[in-house]
């Protein structure tokens, strides 16, 4: 077997995992086969330390009441301090020139399916929008060119991640990965339309449930002012059902339901990279020149030729 000693930091849901994949994070040079290590390592080892990293309106949830949503992610540090994996969990130990290939496998996989991942909380963004305008006594039709953008957003996530899979080729090995160019298009729209999504959710919304302009559960409950403050949100519902779904809109857009879309599954300027390899520019230059009858190749020098 081998032993890891080092670090792991920004890791999702690994306090619900049985297993922790290493592997590694770039293309490494022969000089660097000690770091050339993926294995899958028990998240109960002896030598792991997981600490759970903070999230904003995170200690809301260990408090009574609404004003913390009991879901959400986890995100964590791993401190590995020699953990023995056996070699049965080793799956690369020193192969450096494989590590460039792992890592555009694993991309393709992550990118292509956050895809599904963050429409499917693009959903439950509609659905707290659509849910909070009704108890604010409006009607869908008032924001439905808003609540139309939102589901294009999500379904063009979804879309461009099933299309990644479907069209996706099968390895040697017998595992099958999605078409790369479509999984790192899919991630740079991830890092930029459920952010529109959450604006859009809040405009629908109104203040009260973007701007935090709400007294704490603790105010609501009261014995002096509570039942007031609760009739002063009455409106198409009772105040009590208003304050929740306002605080459900809070969680999914400024609080600790908003999702890794940035940076999840990598920088979106390192999928643009993969886009840019991917895409067969001269090809399409060609498609141009045949329809037009142009006989002139429109090639472009290779630097450092004249």
């Amino acid at each position: 077997g081998v032993v890891i000693r080092g670090f792991k930091n920004q890791i999702c849901g690994v306090v619900g995992s049985q297993y922790i994949m290493v592997m590694p994070t770039t293309g490494m040079g022969e000089d660097e086969g000690d770091y050339a290590i993926a294995a899958a390592v028990p998240r109960d080892a002896e030598g792991i330390t997981i600490v759970e990293t903070r999230r904003p309106s995170d200690t809301r949830i260990e408090e009574e009441g609404w004003d913390g949503i009991k879901s959400g992610t986890t995100q964590s540090y791993i401190i590995f301090d020699n953990v023995f994996v056996p070699s049965k969990h080793v799956f690369m130990n020193g192969e450096t020139k494989y590590t460039g290939k792992l890592i555009g496998y694993f991309t393709a996989i992550y990118r292509a399916a956050i895809g599904a991942c963050v429409a499917g909380q693009g959903d439950v963004m509609i659905g707290a929008a659509l849910g909070m305008a009704r108890a604010n006594g409006l009607k869908q039709k008032a924001f439905q060119e808003k609540l139309t953008r939102m589901a294009i957003n999500n379904e063009t996530t979804y879309g461009l991640g099933v299309g990644a899979m479907y069209t996706g080729k099968k390895h040697k090995s017998g595992a099958f990965y999605p078409n790369p160019l479509l999984a790192h298009v899919n991630k740079v729209h991830v890092a930029t339309l459920p952010y529109e999504t959450k604006v859009l959710a809040q405009e629908i919304s109104g203040g009260i449930a973007e701007t935090g302009c709400m007294p704490s559960y603790k105010d609501m409950m009261s014995p002096i002012y509570g039942d007031k403050l609760i009739e002063s949100l009455r409106s198409a519902v009772p105040g009590e059902d208003r304050i929740n779904m306002a605080r459900l809109v809070q969680w999914l857009t400024i609080g600790g339901g908003v999702p890794g879309c940035m940076h999840g599954g990598g920088y979106p300027d390192t999928a643009k990279m993969v886009v840019k390899a991917a895409t067969k520019w001269d090809s399409y230059v060609d498609y141009a020149r045949a329809l037009a009858e142009v006989e002139s190749p429109l090639k472009e020098e290779e630097r450092g030729k004249k």
